[in-house]
């Protein structure tokens, strides 16, 4: 095949690369596919592909549509192992939601805090061929005594990496900053815990500052300087704000937190970051609102948006399980983008048994929701949420698109067209038993037997490439892993409630004298990065010590 790039050199290279992981093409003859950019197609970042009488073409508005353009170019291909056969999209696609967002979270040493750069370039290009425009991180502060510890030096590197690379593929970067305060916050300005209704539901890790306290405002503005100080050649497109985990105070002249004083902690972190990024777009959030009861948090933040705050962009709202009810029950003050909590739903350590696929309750929370959301941002902890993240973006460019349609094109582009209806049906099985361990009910082994059959099935089918490849392999471990889990439970501990509690963390109880769930834990361990690498990584994988999976 020939591709025609005129000019757009950068889309042609990533072209070249997907095709060439595929297929082997030596891009001198045969089908033309020419790149081109029409503004006068559509909107913002829309794209179309036509075939003509030579080949194909790929039209984007701008360029960022020139990617998505080829983002769908190669997704909805058919493919053999030695050819591709595009498919046109016989009319301009533009996404709904101009707002998509993922999170990388880099602490607690997960994937992204240890994975190279070369990986990191690597899968930011897929989500930006599945439709992310938008890359947000954090400066985490929870474990830092000063701004010269190492670890604040290498968080500001790995974003900086990050968003460099975000930036030359033409994606918008973006912070979350909170009102938290280094491990040595002086006493006289921190927070009030007794906002913490239910313990740990909301953050504790590091330390809280009170707004309302002498000094604390030009405390928290020294920190909130020193981030901003970090990316001023980079360039920062998106603040958003964050009230709680960690965050929040609960004296009598913060509470309620989010209606109060998280209400100056939005003014005045707006007022700092605008002296350095006059153009940024400002998001609020309002993460873990009236939780676990009403306090007046969302009625009163609603007022204050109406009032003094009236500059705030947008509001992102979401939870760890239900969506909240506030904003669907009240007229919209603001236009409100979602957070789907892909990465931390019951099952401990994240991603310590492989992939976590959730589709029908994502398009559950989805259907309720979408008649209010306007775009927004998964929370990802590393690569085991990848079914999910396509899930999501799938939603922002189209919004009545249901989880089936969305994850066959990605399971026949990742793995293989064959094999679409299996591979639902065994993540529609994994789901089964992971909602059944949410709700502490008897895990269906029946149902892990079928999935286990149904990975090792569709693992015979499939090629060389999509047999190796990470993302069908930490499928693969799961089906194995929860197989072997549900046995050794029924086998040994069928019907002890404390027991199952303990299914729901990947122990040295039930896998350790397990040949095979240590070969399969082990290769997760290598995919995630090792922990005897790169130190603890305790929230994403099993710990290992003298070689064993605990």
């Amino acid at each position: 095949m020939r591709i025609n790039e005129n000019g757009y050199k950068r889309h042609g290279m990533l072209l070249r690369k997907k095709i060439s992981e595929r297929i082997k093409a030596d891009f001198t003859e045969g089908m033309s596919i020419e790149l081109l950019v029409d503004k006068q197609i559509g909107k913002a970042e829309s794209y179309q592909i036509c075939e003509d009488k030579d080949g194909f073409k790929i039209t984007g508005a701008d360029e960022a549509g020139l990617y998505y353009g080829i983002g769908k170019f190669l997704h909805s291909a058919k493919w053999s192992e030695t050819e591709i056969f595009p498919q046109e999209t016989q009319k301009v696609v533009t996404p709904a939601c101009s707002f998509r967002a993922v999170y990388f979270a880099i602490h607690f040493y997960n994937w992204y805090q240890n994975a190279s750069t070369a990986e990191l370039e690597q899968y930011m290009e897929e989500l930006l061929l599945y439709g992310y425009n938008t890359v947000v991180c954090i400066i985490p502060i929870v474990n830092l005594n000063s701004f010269e510890d190492q670890l604040f030096y290498d968080s500001v590197d790995k974003t900086r990496k990050i968003f460099g690379l975000a930036k030359k593929l033409g994606m918008k970067v973006g912070i979350i900053i909170g009102s938290q305060g280094l491990k040595t916050t002086p006493k006289e300005v921190e927070g009030d815990y007794s906002y913490d209704l239910v313990g740990t539901i909301r953050g504790w890790h590091g330390k809280n500052v009170c707004p309302a306290k002498p000094g604390a405002m030009e405390y928290l503005k020294s920190i909130w300087n020193m981030k901003f100080k970090q990316y001023t050649d980079i360039g920062l497109d998106y603040l958003i704000s964050w009230p709680y985990d960690e965050g929040g105070c609960g004296c009598s002249e913060c509470r309620p937190w989010g209606a109060n004083g998280y209400c100056e902690i939005v003014d005045a972190l707006y007022k700092e970051a605008v002296k350095y990024y006059p153009n940024i777009k400002y998001i609020v959030s309002t993460w873990l609102f009236d939780t676990p009861e009403d306090e007046g948090e969302y009625e009163g933040l609603y007022k204050r948006l109406k009032e003094d705050l009236a500059y705030v962009d947008c509001l992102m709202v979401d939870a760890h399980a239900d969506f909240p009810r506030y904003p669907l029950e009240h007229e919209l003050v603001k236009p409100i983008v979602n957070f789907p909590e892909i990465s931390m739903w019951v099952l401990f350590p994240w991603g310590g048994r492989g992939a976590n696929p959730l589709p029908k309750r994502f398009q559950g929370i989805w259907d309720s929701t979408k008649h209010i959301i306007s775009g927004g941002m998964p929370y990802s902890e590393g690569m085991y949420e990848d079914i999910s993240k396509v899930q999501c973006v799938g939603y922002y460019w189209e919004p009545e698109k249901n989880y089936r349609d969305i994850l066959k094109e990605y399971i026949s582009y990742e793995y293989s067209e064959a094999v679409c209806e299996e591979t639902l049906e065994l993540m529609e099985l994994i789901e089964e038993n992971h909602v059944r361990l949410s709700e502490l009910k008897e895990p269906n082994y029946e149902s892990a037997l079928k999935a286990e059959k149904l990975a090792t099935s569709v693992d015979g089918q499939l090629d060389v490439r999509a047999k190796k490849s990470w993302r069908w392999r930490i499928l693969y471990i799961r089906a194995k892993l929860d197989r072997i889990l549900f046995e050794t439970y029924r086998n040994k501990y069928n019907g002890d409630k404390e027991a199952l509690k303990q299914v729901c963390r990947t122990t040295s109880e039930f896998l350790a004298d397990n040949e095979e769930a240590q070969e399969l834990m082990q290769e997760l361990c290598k995919f995630y990065h090792c922990v005897s690498d790169n130190g603890e990584n305790e929230y994403t994988l099993p710990p290992v010590k003298d070689g064993i999976v605990l």
